[in-house]
């Protein structure tokens, strides 16, 4: 049976896997807590430099997961054309996150289009657990918490297709020019 997390719960999963971390992102834009300033200010100046001040938590954070042996992957469904959102996420917080050591790839829409990948977002916990993201004009509200064997292989099917036809950062970056 689904376990029904707040945001707080899944913030609070997200912080505590012991193994290995994996997200499915598919929404081309997201409206979470501070981003919608940094956003504008980018699309208006073109200036990192804000945007890296505040995301300059995460790349830390992840470094510290690596060091303790844990992996933290992801894979990011784009559209086409880009969102601006999209274009901001590789233009500016994708790198440092790869530098401090967490696994993005991304997945171009028409390849994501050949697949299926579900509606949702969702996390892989220590292959234990999955998370599937419940959102409200764009934020993250929540998740459901799923652990069902059956569940389980779904999801990890769809993050092997996914994984499997993602592209790292740089290889898509010379496809796309």
């Amino acid at each position: 049976m689904a376990e029904q997390l707040d945001r707080a719960g899944f913030q609070a999963l997200v912080s505590g896997f012991e193994r290995s971390a994996w997200r499915l992102e598919i929404q081309g834009w997201y409206d979470e807590p501070d981003e919608g300033e940094l956003l504008a200010q980018w699309l208006a100046d073109g200036d990192p430099g804000p945007t890296l001040v505040w995301f300059a938590d995460w790349p830390a954070w992840i470094a510290e997961q690596v060091c303790a042996g844990r992996r933290f992957e992801r894979v990011r469904v784009l559209t086409d054309p880009l969102t601006d959102y999209l274009r901001w996420q590789l233009d500016v917080i994708t790198e440092p996150a790869i530098e401090a050591g967490e696994d993005i790839r991304v997945l171009p829409a028409a390849t994501a289009a050949t697949l299926e990948l579900g509606p949702s977002d969702f996390y892989v916990f220590d292959d234990r657990a999955v998370a599937v993201l419940d959102f409200d004009d764009g934020q993250v509200t929540g998740a459901r918490l799923l652990d069902e064997p059956a569940e389980l292989a779904a999801f990890h099917a769809i993050r092997a297709r996914a994984w499997d036809h993602a592209l790292r950062l740089g290889e898509y970056r010379r496809v796309e020019t």
